[in-house]
């Protein structure tokens, strides 16, 4: 039986190191071998072929159990051991039959071949350190840097009023510099979920954020953030990710507030699309006593989903999600809705444009204090954007992304003028990441 086998062996090496890079090996060579065995052969292929990698391990090694000598059935244990990133165990099943001698010469180098990509992926996916850090510089000519309603006169019941000067909206031109940190961290374990086994990791980054406008400091914005969590990447199937989030924040030199949070989320990927779902908690202090009313908890949660076309140079995506804000002081407190809308394309060579919509609607808890009144906001914000990448060896600043976005958000509410506003903001952005 094991000479029979041996005459399918080159055959069968040579489909089942494909294997290792996207072909599946769909049939077995008609060879009068035991029953058993074929049935087990065929039912780890089918394993394989659907990914039930833990099946096709067991299958494969109750083969090598009954007969030791199979070298077809021990590539394929080798193959299955590297798509479950159990690299040591495929390479010294791989070299066990790249050692013997009846091995024939095409199938040595196949082996080879695959040897190289197991050392590649274990160096890649195995225990390291990775650094990242970025840089990126700005400036913005901002509409509405106060939020404030374009009327002067706002109507109070039967009163009409009239608002001063600064309360109402002011434009201004600002610079952005945004600099930071990411690291991760690839602790080589491996999590088995299920018939799959995934890759642990650990992300971590740390950011500064500056926001300064040329005349109207009081709205200059600082903000320190910190975040680090666990994440689970199930490579070619799903990811999930689990991070806390605190963000320090300063307007206008002083001491705004401190916002900690904590995210899950969780991405499924498809042939051409991923669904993610999300959550966030948010606690929020405030350090002004004015802001006293707006302490409280936020949470939300939603879905979104993206599909590509044309090869991935067309990405479409959409997305829901509820949220919640428990405020202190009732009237700052709201139950709201998000619907979003985008589309990104590759529109030139290292360019692309995109577009994005978005539709949220909030429901306030508390009646406003001035006009006596439930208060309800529809928000309408659109952006559309330019970025380009300079990858090309003869760029002048390889390495570094230029773009440009212009954004409108209009604020639509039912108590009146002093809460509509329409606030544009057009952004030039240098960055990059090294």
């Amino acid at each position: 039986m094991v000479q029979v086998i041996k005459k399918v062996c080159c055959k069968g090496v040579l489909l089942g190191m494909l294997l290792a890079f996207g072909v599946s090996p769909l049939a077995v060579a008609q060879v009068d071998v035991d029953p058993e065995v074929e049935a087990k052969f065929r039912e780890g292929l089918d394993a394989m072929q659907d990914d039930r990698l833990k099946s096709a391990i067991r299958a494969f090694s109750q083969i090598l159990d009954i007969n030791p000598g199979l070298d077809r059935a021990r590539l394929e244990l080798a193959l299955a051991y590297y798509r479950s990133m159990r690299y040591e165990e495929a390479e010294k099943l791989a070299k066990e039959v790249l050692d013997k001698p009846a091995t024939p010469p095409e199938v040595r180098v196949t082996i080879l071949a695959f040897l190289a990509q197991i050392k590649r992926d274990s160096e890649q996916f195995g225990q390291k350190h990775s650094f990242k850090p970025f840089v990126s510089a700005g400036v913005m000519h901002d509409s509405n840097v106060n939020v404030g309603p374009a009327d002067s006169r706002i109507r109070v019941g039967d009163v009409e009023l009239n608002l001063t000067p600064n309360s109402l909206a002011k434009s201004d031109n600002a610079y952005i510099v945004n600099v930071g940190l990411d690291h991760m961290f690839q602790s080589g374990k491996r999590v088995e979920v299920g018939e799959r086994t995934g890759m642990l990791v650990w992300q971590t980054g740390a950011s500064l954020y500056s926001r300064r406008y040329n005349k109207f400091g009081d709205f200059d914005l600082a903000v320190a953030s910190f975040s680090t969590g666990p994440a689970v990447l199930m490579l070619r199937h799903w990811r999930a990710a689990l991070r806390f989030r605190s963000d320090y924040m300063k307007l206008g030199g002083h001491a705004l507030g401190w916002f900690n949070s904590l995210a899950p989320s969780v991405t499924w990927q498809y042939d051409n699309s991923e669904l993610t779902w999300d959550a966030v908690y948010t606690r929020r202090f405030y350090h002004r006593d004015i802001d006293a009313g707006r302490e409280g908890d936020y949470v939300g949660t939603g879905l979104s989903f993206g599909r590509y076309f044309n090869n991935r140079r067309v990405v479409a995506t959409a997305g829901a999600r509820a949220i919640k804000f428990f405020a202190e002081d009732d009237q700052y407190g709201y139950l709201g809705g998000q619907l979003n809308l985008g589309i990104s394309t590759d529109t030139w060579h290292n360019g692309s444009a995109y577009a994005r919509g978005r539709v949220s609607v909030f429901q306030y808890d508390g009646r406003d204090p001035l006009f006596d009144k439930a208060r309800d906001d529809v928000e309408y914000r659109t952006t559309v954007g330019l970025v380009h990448e300079y990858k090309d060896d003869d760029d002048l600043l390889k390495g570094w992304v230029v773009s440009g976005y212009w954004e409108r958000t209009f604020n639509d509410s039912n108590i009146g003028d002093l809460y509509t506003y329409i606030r544009n903001q057009w952004m030039l952005n240098l960055s990059r990441t090294f």
